[in-house]
């Protein structure tokens, strides 16, 4: 608060006792923009809670609008002026100080009446609230009217008792001590323009300044850590801990101010009050260094939830290099208490450390960057990473609670020197020099996390304000590798890969201008031309060392032509991958229409054809709404009220298709899964059963249940034509281990690859399993080896294909497949036995395999007759087998594996690629009856 030492004869404190306030000026400046606009107000007697008072401006004479502005609960003594202005830089520039408040309710144009209210009550008035001052004897536009200083205060506009510049007295003027008609500040009485001498404000130390929770208030913004001076005006001598001025030679550091902490002589013992303070120089002039004592005069104010020192009048160098006067505050994690950030987490109750150069004695790991790119800040924790609480546990509200404010005690931002968005990485100590082999991970640490704490965001409101480690020197802090980045996929054993892949929204159509989709949606990939290429590089070399025989994707773009002209994403891909491989390694399974479901993305699958085929007769299936309402116990569900698999907000489209594999003639269904993700969506109603119920499930749970249940009684079903017990489901199912869709398909007879302790996503620096491979109870002996490559999770976005907002080209490395994802590819290796095929069924095989081309005669006319003649002699065998005549039918089978085998003795009787096959086949279901 700015006091005044008040010269000549000013209001009688006897008139005006009994309100206590008086209004004394109005202004309404010439500065652009209006500014400074206000009122100065007189205190007659003290006043020990100043929040009784408030004002309001009835604009443009259409009556009161009530108290708008509420004084804070602080003591003011009679002879001080008060100002109150809507805003401050406008207001010092003019008048040379700053004023005690400012408030929107301020926002005056000469033609306003100003209304002062004690307990709700107008006391003073200024102006005719119902009539529009403008050519009014009393209107001040681009002017000022100030009372006799003899008179006052009045809850009846008196016009006797103002002074009136007139209008525009003020025009042209920039400083209100060279105006012609200068405002009459500090009292109406007083010499016009010249403003008294403040007294010398009273040195403090910042331990009083701070406060504890004792003495600490509150403020309208819900603050309730307020300094107990606040708008009081201190001087403070200590030392400087952090130098984060803005335009000095560390262009690192520019916070526009610096952090000062009592030298540890000065400190006053007490843990529950801060040693440390941010002061808010904006400019002012004086540039400090790390370790100089200054003394600063200035305004106790609160930023955001900060502490800070403002409206400077005097910075002062007293002596230099004297850190070591300072002690380093230690700041053990967990801590004991939590509070709330500004986004509603929970973080560690750092209150007593506000401003203090600190600390961490332990071992810190890193456990999310996701906004490392854009505000250069990371999370770290102590003690081990976090699970998702819904990965160990059952969804449950309470618990859920309990547990994130358990980790909000333990979890720490740290964050560069800058208040900015997008700055070059290599900003942020420790991690520089910045590049995809030099990239911190997840799950590195750092020992002794060193620098001043504040309270902040980081770069704009997006990235919300809370405790904040920013190192105060070039190399205070160091990141220690604990993992080796694998750049290599993990090998698995057995005759038989199968993957799951995220592909990050992989798609052809640019997402530039106007562009739609196919289905006419917003493309959700690259922007670029160079931005795709980067994708697809990266894309293929993650395949590529994946080396899978099947993979099932997600998050590809919903295309599948049928005129196979290349265009579509997934064709792209496969391309690039056999240009990269060789000629036909790689196949995709084309679903039978043109796009899976009506989504921008879609699941699909590739495979090697080499090793796997489509089993013939069969065809790949999909799981719309349209079947989900012909599946049993679906009959009653309103598909329309609540969509599973087609509309908003709806999980994708399952893709099913049934493979026999080559080397062992085993057949099983594969079928590749995107479940709705949990985000809201727009959804709003919390009476949905959708709707976060806050126990870790996220929004969409039901849904995604559902799918689950639509999933496996449509398997039942056979969907694909070809009834197998052999089932594999792949794909981003978006529940964690212990949520219900994932419980269900464990329940329902499969298992899940990966061990409980899995991971292969990180969301708010918590990891867990999102992607998922369940093998059914058949298929499940077969699992011989399963691994998550972890090339993705624990990678920084910063290294994506991505190029949005400037980022810097050269992090990116085109030949490795670091971070071609946010999701962890998931590998599993089957040992599959060998078929063991009836007798009875290799007639209708031979018909199958003659109808899919894959068998035909071996040569002219006489072959054609080979060739019935062999399906003759399988249904001959057949006809023994059936009658249990196994021996006739293994004499009948010897033949027909000397007219099969390739060689020249006896002229085969078939041709075609899939004859080795089926020669394998025949063999087989001859071993397997005991021949």
């Amino acid at each position: 608060m700015k006091r005044l030492l008040i010269a000549g004869a000013i209001l009688s404190a006897t008139a005006c006792a009994e309100a206590g306030l008086t209004i004394t000026a109005v202004f309404d400046g010439p500065l652009t923009g209006g500014i400074p606009k206000g009122v100065e107000l007189y205190v007659t007697a003290d006043i020990a809670d100043l929040s009784a008072y408030g004002l309001g401006s009835a604009n443009n004479g259409g009556g009161t609008d009530g108290e708008e502005f509420t004084f804070p609960a602080v003591s003011v003594a009679a002879g001080e002026y008060l100002y109150v202005a809507t805003e401050t830089d406008g207001f010092a520039a003019f008048f040379g100080f700053a004023p005690d408040y400012t408030s929107g309710a301020m926002s005056i144009n000469g033609d306003d009446a100003i209304e002062l209210f004690h307990n709700g009550v107008v006391v003073d008035l200024f102006g005719d609230i119902n009539v529009d001052g403008s050519g009014q004897p009393w209107e001040y536009l681009d002017g000022w009217a100030a009372r006799d200083g003899a008179l006052g205060p009045s809850a009846t506009f008196d016009i006797s008792q103002w002074q009136f510049s007139g209008p525009n007295a003020l025009d042209d003027f920039s400083d209100n001590l060279a105006a012609a008609n200068s405002v009459p500040v500090a009292g109406a009485s007083g010499e016009p323009g010249s403003e008294p001498e403040p007294e010398p404000a009273p040195l403090q130390l910042i331990s009083a300044i701070q406060g504890t929770p004792d003495t600490q208030g509150s403020n309208r913004f819900g603050d309730t850590d307020v300094s107990p001076l606040i708008e009081q005006q201190v001087q403070v001598d200590a030392i400087v801990v952090g130098d984060f001025q803005d335009g000095d030679v560390d262009s690192g550091r520019e916070l526009r101010g610096f952090f000062l902490q009592e030298e540890s002589a000065d400190e006053d013992g007490d843990p529950a009050s801060s040693e440390g303070l941010f002061v808010y120089d904006t400019g002012f002039g004086v540039d400090v260094s790390l370790g100089d004592r200054v003394q600063v005069t200035g305004t106790v104010t609160q930023y955001f939830g900060e502490t800070q020192l403002a409206d400077l009048s005097e910075v002062v160098v007293v002596a230099s290099g004297l850190l070591d006067q300072v002690t380093v505050a230690d700041i053990t994690l967990p801590a004991a208490a939590t509070s709330t950030a500004q986004d509603g987490s929970f973080q560690p109750d750092l209150e007593a450390y506000e401003g203090m150069l600190v600390r961490f004695p332990g071992i810190l790991q890193v456990t999310e960057q996701y906004q490392l790119d854009r505000f250069n800040e990371i999370k770290l924790v102590a003690g081990e990473r976090p699970y998702q609480f819904t990965q160990l546990n059952t969804p449950d509200s309470a618990l859920y609670q309990q547990f994130q404010q358990d980790l909000g005690a333990r979890r720490i931002t740290y964050d560069d020197g800058l208040s900015v968005q997008n700055a070059a990485i290599d900003q942020l100590d420790g991690f520089a020099p910045y590049n995809e082999a030099t990239a911190v991970r997840m799950g590195d640490t750092v020992t002794g996390l060193t620098g001043v704490l504040d309270y902040k965001w980081a770069g704009n409101s997006a990235s919300g304000a809370t405790w904040r480690v920013r190192a105060h020197s070039d190399g205070a802090n160091t990141f220690v590798s604990t993992s080796v980045r694998p750049l290599a996929a993990p090998g698995v054993a057995g005759n038989l890969s199968i993957a799951s892949l995220n592909v990050l929204n992989f798609f052809t159509t640019l997402d530039i201008g106007s562009n739609t989709t196919a289905l006419g949606h917003d493309p959700r990939g690259a922007d670029s031309a160079e931005e795709y290429q980067r994708q697809l590089a990266k894309t293929v070399a993650a395949i590529t060392s994946l080396d899978a025989d099947l993979l099932g994707l997600v998050e590809i773009e919903n295309a599948f032509d049928t005129v196979n002209d290349g265009s579509t994403a997934i064709e792209v891909l496969v391309s690039a991958l056999n240009t990269r491989l060789g000629a036909g390694v790689y196949d995709y399974v084309y679903p039978g229409s043109s796009f899976v479901g009506g989504d921008a993305i879609a699941t699909a699958l590739i495979y090697k054809p080499a090793v796997l085929r489509i089993v013939p007769g069969s065809q790949p299936a999909l799981l719309d709404d349209s079947v989900a309402a012909t599946l049993p116990g679906f009959g009653a569900h309103d598909f329309e009220a609540d969509p599973v698999f087609e509309g908003e907000a709806t999980n994708r489209v399952p893709l099913a298709t049934s493979f026999e594999h080559r080397e062992t003639l085993q057949t099983f269904t594969a079928v590749v899964n995107h479940f709705k993700s949990k985000g809201p969506s727009s959804l709003e109603d919390e009476a949905s059963p959708n709707y976060d119920v806050g126990d870790g499930a996220g929004f969409w749970n039901a849904r995604r249940d559902t799918a689950a249940r639509a999933l496996l009684t449509w398997l039942v079903s056979a969907p694909t034509g070809i009834d197998t017990a052999n089932t594999v489901l792949l794909g981003d199912l978006n529940s964690y281990a212990s949520e219900d869709p994932v419980q269900r398909l464990l329940a329902g007879g499969f298992s899940s690859v990966e061990p409980s302790d899995a991971y292969s996503y990180v969301f708010d620096g918590q990891i867990g399993t999102l992607d998922y491979i369940l093998l059914s109870a058949a298929l499940a002996p077969s699992q011989a080896a399963a691994a998550t490559w972890h090339i993705n999770a624990d990678e920084a976005d910063a290294l994506d294909y991505n190029l949005d907002f400037g980022r810097d080209a050269s992090w990116f490395d085109p030949s490795t497949p670091t971070r071609n994802s946010d999701h962890d590819p998931l590998l599993v290796g089957l040992e599959l036995a060998l078929a063991t095929p009836a007798i009875t069924d290799l007639p209708a095989a031979l018909l199958a395999e003659i109808a899919e081309g894959g068998i035909g005669a071996a040569g002219g006319p006489a072959a054609q007759a080979r060739l019935g003649v062999l399906q003759r002699r399988l249904e001959l065998a057949a006809s023994h087998a059936e009658a249990g005549r196994t021996t006739a039918a293994c004499a009948v089978l010897q033949q027909v594996l000397k007219a099969t085998d390739g060689e020249p003795a006896v002229p085969d009787m078939i041709a075609g690629d899939e004859a080795p096959l089926f020669h394998l086949r025949v063999q087989l279901a001859r071993e397997s009856s005991g021949c």
